[in-house]
């Protein structure tokens, strides 16, 4: 008796491989595609909420693409996972201000970006109320303005920040005249 439940144990499994290599049927089909095998992976992602009630790992053997499974508070739409959508390349703008000593404006003072993944500096003057401006920057990254002129010295010729949205309101006033 014994013996025979070792063979059962032995055979069982090789007789399920051999049955479950040979199924073969579509899950899926619509339109210009048909899916006709599912892929058993221990890839996907995890999701959850901020207060950690719930959490979704993996996708294993999700049979069709589109699948909608619902019931109580939940549902999911089953299929592939794609990647979450991630920041553009859609670019900010960065603008400021120099003045002078007595809080005036300094028109054609050189204003110099560099950082990020910039290959060249990008490089402007300010207007004549001592505006300037850099549009469609790329955000993400850290970036470095640096003012500079023949006439007007800055005690702090350069700032570094961290661009995730628009920029404004960055001042440089120049401590002396030459």
């Amino acid at each position: 008796m014994r013996r025979r439940s070792h063979l059962i144990l032995i055979l069982l499994p090789v007789i399920c491989l051999f049955a479950f290599t040979h199924v073969s049927a579509q899950v899926a089909a619509g339109g210009d595609y048909a899916l006709s095998q599912t892929v058993i992976g221990g890839g996907g992602a995890s999701s959850g909420d901020a207060g950690g009630t719930y959490t979704v790992n993996g996708t294993s053997g999700q049979p069709a693409a589109g699948t909608d499974s619902t019931g109580g508070l939940y549902s999911t739409l089953g299929g592939f996972w794609v990647s979450p959508l991630a920041p553009t390349a859609a670019g900010a703008n960065i603008s400021g201000r120099v003045i002078g000593i007595d809080g005036a404006g300094l028109r054609n003072v050189g204003v110099t970006l560099t950082g990020g993944n910039l290959t060249t500096p990008r490089y402007t003057v300010t207007n004549v109320f001592g505006h300037f401006s850099f549009d469609d920057v790329e955000v993400g990254h850290v970036y470095v303005i640096t003012v500079h002129n023949k006439k007007y010295g800055f005690a702090q010729n350069s700032q570094v920040f961290s661009v995730f949205e628009n920029v404004s309101g960055i001042v440089f006033q120049a401590g002396w005249e030459n």
